[in-house]
């Protein structure tokens, strides 16, 4: 079985610069989503998808390929996860006629990360065949019960409906809502080619508890603080 790991690591970060390869831990931020990819013990291959030669050339000293540069109108603010992943999987049939049964998404700027998750989720979507996908998800702090859309003309309305009322409602009564946390997307290559979707209709829910994705400086530096703490223990 092919189970391909794809770490997208396009430049140009505005939020937090060149975040994607920033020192964190004693190195570039993708060089430990690189090692989380090499340590599973089903992905066998790991692929950077970038569009610059730098991080190119830094994501091979880790151990990833670089069999491609990404083009720039998937590397932009507002390219779709779909795109790229589209492109990837493509270039390599097209090039290489390799499929990939099983595609692993580990972004770069989630750089903790349990192994064994990686590989459980693997194991379940094998374990599912009737799933197209497995997405990790983790209890939102916020109660999405209790969340209005504004409307133009200054009214609210909720942004869940099926249950009526639940505004007004004890939040202990409320179901846990759960939002998904960047960490690991595992997903049937021909979900992505044939469907054109990363997840298709029936999605798997893995549940972790923490958040590690970096969109921020604060975030970064909770991050880096974290990974010390593991490299001390």
């Amino acid at each position: 079985m092919n189970i391909l790991a794809i770490i997208p690591a396009r430049s140009g970060s505005k939020s937090v610069i060149d975040k994607n390869i920033r020192m964190m831990g004693g190195k570039p931020m993708l060089a430990h989503s690189i090692g989380h990819a090499l340590q599973s013990k089903y992905i066998n291959r790991v692929i950077v998808s970038t569009d610059s030669e730098r991080y190119a050339a830094i994501a091979r000293e880790y151990g990833a390929e670089i069999p491609f540069l990404r083009p720039a109108e998937y590397a932009t603010d507002t390219a779709l996860d779909i795109e790229v992943f589209r492109h990837a999987l493509s270039f390599l049939k097209e090039k290489e006629n390799y499929d990939a049964d099983i595609v692993v998404q580990l972004r770069p700027t989630y750089p903790i990360r349990n192994v064994d998750d990686i590989d459980r989720m693997i194991q379940l979507l094998i374990d599912h065949p009737e799933a197209d996908s497995v997405r990790t998800i983790a209890p939102a702090k916020e109660i999405a019960y209790k969340m209005w859309r504004w409307q133009e003309d200054g009214t609210i309305i909720p942004l869940l409906t099926d249950i009526p009322e639940a505004y007004n409602m004890p939040r202990q009564q409320l179901p846990v809502i759960y939002y998904q946390n960047a960490c690991i997307d595992v997903t049937r290559g021909s979900v992505v080619l044939k469907k054109n979707s990363m997840t298709g209709d029936r999605i798997l829910g893995y549940q972790m508890n923490q958040n590690y994705d970096i969109d921020t400086e604060e975030e970064f530096e909770r991050a880096d603080k974290a990974l010390r703490a593991q490299q001390i223990e």
